[in-house]
């Protein structure tokens, strides 16, 4: 069995990163599959030396409101921000299953830097067409599904298990 070197750094923790690289996980937060894509991406990385920033709240109350005001709401979306900006590699999964505004507005905060970004945009996602045309303009990388995204981090990674 392979030995786990990725380290997960969950929000809002501020541990510090151990990886050579980091992906912050950006995307799809809704249960809309029989597993989570982040755990299964995660998994499938955790014999490489990677930190992996992942956004999921297990104590995310659906109460809170989406307020700048609202402390535990806005330290969320900081957070966010912060480890996006920090992570090597930002993944966007647009499920077909979702709007994911909050990932549209991801994908223009970062498609301008190069080297940034992979999407994940299966076909029968509502906005495809607009994601496409800006990964194309910007010359972002997308993939179809999770397997391919995988194979994609993999290619940006110095160190190959």
């Amino acid at each position: 069995m392979a030995q786990t070197k990725s380290q997960v750094i969950y929000a809002p923790s501020e541990d510090a990163p151990r990886g050579v690289k980091s992906v912050f996980l950006a995307g799809t937060t809704n249960k809309v599959d029989p597993s989570d894509w982040r755990e299964t991406l995660s998994t499938s990385l955790s014999g490489l030396p990677v930190t992996i920033y992942n956004p999921y709240r297990p104590d995310w109350d659906s109460s809170w409101r989406e307020d700048i005001d609202f402390p535990p709401y806005r330290e969320q979306v900081e957070w966010e921000l912060d480890k996006q900006d920090k992570a090597d590699i930002v993944v966007i999964y647009f499920h077909p299953a979702t709007q994911a505004p909050v990932s549209l507005l991801e994908l223009g905060i970062c498609a301008r830097v190069p080297g940034k970004v992979i999407v994940v945009c299966p076909e029968g996602y509502w906005k495809r067409g607009n994601v496409q045309i800006v990964c194309k303009k910007y010359e972002v990388e997308m993939v179809d599904n999770v397997d391919a995204l995988r194979d994609a981090i993999m290619k940006r990674l110095p160190v190959r298990s």
